[in-house]
């Protein structure tokens, strides 16, 4: 029988990857760490972590335990939470993790919205790349992911999928503003604004211009999507990017979202996820379900 503390424990160094680590974060010693995760690995039959010179890596075995060890002490948090919100007015918390693009705008918009209906709910909110957001919401660091991908990912629930193509987002006093569809020579034309590395738009881009034998420097490269944004309001310089990324911002109105006539560019697909097969609490469902009635919204816009 796998007991609570034993997961926790086990959960803990499958994250930091040792069992110093783990200790200092639970303030427990290393050698009750160690006894329990040989304890689990007894009852399991089979190693569960590579016992490695720089730390521990879980094995295929360890893997598939830590799948379910982390979806079981979610679902236990949430159940004693839904207890505890019977007898306490201020309880709650929505983890929330997305693509930067998000964080500027449109998820602030959801929370406060979701703030004046239920005040004493509690927000986290974390951005980065796909891959981090992804791996959040696969680990429990995070209830809620919203991010872009060029592929299905195992591992999480997908809530919502749709298409998002790359867009060029440029002034609308623009020497491209009148034409309603761009071409990737008509990007060589102007100064590009995009993310750095690590996110879709770029590598979706990079491919692009490869395909045609081509290569291109970006006059602007930022982790911010504001700022590429309040750049190319200013300049003539094309930001490239998503069509909500714009939506709702004080600049909004003053960027166009042009489709580019690059296959490649509309491989992109947006994700809203949770974990796969996890009990949500009801703070986070709720707030779920009114993220995604308002993403239908914004796609439809």
């Amino acid at each position: 029988m796998l007991h609570g503390i034993a997961l926790k424990y086990f959960v803990e160094v499958a994250r930091c990857g040792s069992l110093a680590a783990a200790s200092e974060n639970l303030q427990v010693a290393v050698s009750a760490i160690s006894r329990q995760i040989s304890k689990l690995e007894q009852e399991t039959g089979t190693p569960l972590f590579e016992r490695l010179p720089r730390g521990m890596v879980l094995t295929e075995a360890g893997q598939l335990l830590a799948e379910h060890a982390r979806r079981t002490l979610l679902d236990a948090q949430s159940v004693l939470g839904e207890i505890s919100s019977r007898h306490a007015t201020s309880n709650g918390l929505v983890r929330l993790a997305c693509t930067d693009g998000f964080a500027h705008v449109f998820l602030p918009d959801v929370m406060m919205t979701y703030h004046r209906l239920y005040p004493q709910i509690r927000f986290v909110l974390q951005s980065g790349i796909p891959e981090q957001v992804r791996h959040w919401v696969e680990t429990g660091a995070a209830d809620i992911g919203l991010g872009f991908a060029m592929e299905n990912t195992h591992g999480i629930e997908l809530i919502l999928q749709s298409c998002a193509p790359v867009c060029a987002l440029l002034r609308p006093g623009h020497p491209l503003a009148g034409q309603a569809l761009l071409t990737l020579a008509d990007l060589t034309r102007f100064p590009l604004a995009i993310l750095e590395r690590g996110n879709t738009v770029r590598q979706l881009l990079e491919w692009s211009f490869a395909a045609q034998g081509k290569v291109f420097e970006p006059l602007l490269s930022s982790d911010h999507t504001s700022t590429l944004h309040r750049f190319a309001t200013h300049t003539d310089t094309i930001a490239l990017g998503s069509r909500l990324a714009i939506h709702g911002l004080p600049d909004g109105a003053s960027l166009l979202a042009k489709n580019i006539d690059e296959p490649l560019l509309q491989q992109r697909q947006l994700q809203l996820m949770t974990m796969k097969a996890r009990r949500l609490p009801a703070a986070v469902s709720t707030f779920l379900r009114l993220l995604e009635c308002q993403l239908q919204q914004a796609l439809q816009a």
